[in-house]
């Protein structure tokens, strides 16, 4: 039987797994200190190599001759434990959640390893355990025998009991961007003997969403329709993915204000068996790639486009005012999920594209014509702070996108509430009206890794603030104040 691609590129050693440097040279380092802990946590989306470490650093901490870190392979209990084996233990908590079967475990525990130094139990999707089988593992996870170390995977972090996270060492495992997911599937391509080009490299590359096990399957698919010899075409027809030429039509007939250009230009991606929320999806990403563009972003491992596409993208972009294809972006990303449940998607997507149609085209008059009496100055060194801040703000836009793009999901949100940003020399001031974002953010933990993203950019910045803007405190916070001085009594309308 042929193995999928994404179970014959499994990783077998630390140096294999993509794209978690961080991850893997940490656990090594520990090996080879022999400084391990008792209990890991290793969290983040599917497909990242969460289980495949587990199993790596399992054999890792049981081989007599690892080579920096790594198993060798090829010791006594390396090729034991490569078979199934009764000292690495893997558990399937989605079907093994109930107490009693934790409590099972707990008994299980106390028997000493067979081939190696130390038992392992790997207990993925963790999050899937019950209240009580939570607390059953509890008192195990905290003092268990010396030959056992738990590792816990999940891909809901925010489902696991506070109790349990701090009783382990927690590993974020973070989706990859295009280009490193481009140069793995390159690597296993030829290793493969498959034919491809770039451009569908590429696009398989983005139809994974950062998921390396889901990008090789996706890869496999595309593999056997295009009896491999992978092209660009053969790629686009198994993903379903829209061709940019489609997006940029409908985009050009918005910008003309051309009604039945767009009508025309919609049919015909469609007519080409085009999965409308898939469209949609691609709009978006298309206009948010043109706003990185029109505020300069030239890095390519943020940006999802091809070298060769740049000189497109900034062409495109020009038809547009920045505030324009904000207000763009927010449309089609607020319709793609009411597309899933839309009696008539087709309609739902042409009505988003002609109320965009309906706002005013000349954004920039309008800009222009509301803030006409601030700039309305004699002198020419009053204009200075609107130049610095304007820099700041593109900055800071910059910023936002590595966080994201970063995977700290909790921080991006609540960076959403900033509704200032500012600098006065060498210290960048962040203001936001909302008590529990500010909580969120004023951490020295957190300012620091804001901090060293602000210097990605502008490496003067020293220091970065944060402050509540009381005055203008968000609705929630206004409430939960009148609460508390009433001690709950108070109750509001939805």
């Amino acid at each position: 039987m042929n193995l999928a691609l994404y179970r014959e590129f499994r990783p077998s050693n630390f140096d294999e797994v993509v794209g978690q440097d961080f991850i893997t040279k940490t656990l090594k380092n520990q090996i080879k200190t022999d400084r391990l802990t008792h209990a890991y946590l290793f969290c983040g989306p599917r497909g990242t190599g969460k289980t495949s470490t587990a199993k790596i650093f399992a054999r890792a901490v049981n081989c007599t001759h690892t080579h920096d870190g790594n198993p060798c392979g090829m010791c006594a209990e390396c090729v034991a434990l490569s078979e199934p084996n009764t000292d690495i233990v893997e558990i399937d908590a989605a079907s093994n959640n109930r107490v009693e079967e934790i409590r099972d475990l707990r008994e299980k525990v106390n028997f000493p390893p067979l081939i190696g130094k130390y038992k392992v139990y790997i207990v993925d999707e963790v999050h899937m355990l019950t209240e009580s089988a939570f607390n059953a593992l509890l008192k195990t996870l905290e003092e268990p025998p010396k030959h056992v170390i738990f590792i816990l995977a999940t891909t809901e972090i925010h489902k696991l009991p506070a109790t349990i996270l701090s009783r382990c060492t927690r590993f974020d495992f973070k989706l990859l961007p295009i280009q490193e997911l481009v140069e793995h599937l390159k690597n296993v391509f030829d290793a493969k003997k498959i034919k491809y080009d770039e451009k569908s490299l590429h696009l398989i590359a983005k139809a994974g969403e950062g998921s390396v096990r889901d990008m090789l399957s996706i890869a496999d698919s595309v593999a056997s329709y295009c009896d491999y010899n992978i092209t660009y075409e053969n790629t686009e027809k198994v993903i379903g993915l829209s061709d940019r030429d489609s997006i940029k039509n409908i985009l050009q007939a918005i910008a003309n204000q051309d009604v039945s250009e767009l009508f025309l230009a919609v049919k015909s991606a469609l007519g080409r068996g085009k999965n409308i929320q898939v469209l949609c999806k691609e709009m978006a990403d298309f206009i948010k790639n043109l706003i990185m563009v029109k505020v300069g972003v030239g890095d390519y491992s943020i940006l999802d486009i091809l070298p060769g596409e740049y000189a497109s993208f900034v062409e495109m972009s020009n038809l547009f005012d920045i505030d324009y294809l904000k207000r763009a972006f927010s449309q089609f990303a607020r319709i793609e999920l009411e597309l899933k449940y839309s009696l008539n998607p087709e309609n739902l997507f042409e009505t988003a594209c002609l109320q965009l149609m309906s706002i005013d085209s000349s954004p920039v008059e309008t800009v222009v014509r509301r803030e006409a009496p601030k700039q309305v100055v004699k002198e020419p060194v009053k204009a200075e702070p609107i130049r610095e801040q304007t820099e700041i703000e593109k900055i800071w836009g910059n910023v936002l996108i590595k966080v994201k793009e970063n995977n700290m999901f909790a921080l991006s949100n609540a960076l959403t509430t900033v509704n200032k940003v500012a600098q006065i020399g060498k210290n960048i001031i962040i203001t936001t009206n909302d008590l529990g974002s500010y909580e969120m953010i004023d951490n020295s933990e957190r300012i620091g890794v804001l901090l060293k993203l602000v210097k990605l950019f502008d490496d003067s910045i020293e220091n970065m603030i944060v402050e509540y803007d009381k005055s203008n405190a968000s609705v929630q916070d206004i409430k939960d104040s009148l609460k508390d001085a009433f001690k709950s009594k108070i109750k509001f309308k939805e």
